[in-house]
């Protein structure tokens, strides 16, 4: 049997469409949005060849890859925002505080999701940067089907 010599469970998916947190390797020093995915609208499973997002359970997978601790008061919280288009009525769910380096995870049950808020249409993650220096670099997509 083959060794698996990585430490991370979600592999990056370089497809566009599932980025939330563009893999660009750039440093971020100040808070951020990423991209917003809009979900796709629910039909019958009759007519829905690929899986639905929007009618899911999925893992958002988070690589670090730097994240500054200089002069010890930088703190990295990258939560999950759902909403309407445009994110003018959103709620924040699924946060991860991030210690430095590595895969973080966030489990997003779409039914739940959809009962917290019903008009959410679109969602993308929301990173708040504070402290002296902070800076982080980071990517993000949706990993798809929770591996268990």
């Amino acid at each position: 049997m083959a060794k698996m010599n990585s430490k991370f469970k979600y592999m990056y998916d370089a497809a566009p469409a599932s980025a939330l947190i563009v893999k660009d390797h750039v440093a971020k020093t100040a808070s951020f949005n990423g991209p917003a995915i809009t979900l796709d609208k629910v039909g019958g499973y009759w007519n829905a060849e690929d899986p639905i997002l929007a009618d899911s359970t999925v893992a958002i997978a988070i690589n670090v890859e730097a994240a500054d601790k200089t002069t010890g008061d930088e703190t990295y919280t990258i939560e999950l925002e759902a909403g309407p288009v445009g994110f003018a009525t959103s709620i924040k769910t699924g946060k991860v505080t991030v210690p430095g380096p590595g895969q973080y995870v966030i489990l997003v049950d779409f039914d739940t999701l959809k009962a917290q808020k019903p008009d959410v249409a679109a969602i993308r993650l929301a990173a708040t940067l504070a402290g002296t220096t902070p800076s982080i670099t980071a990517h993000a997509w949706i990993a798809g089907k929770i591996i268990r």
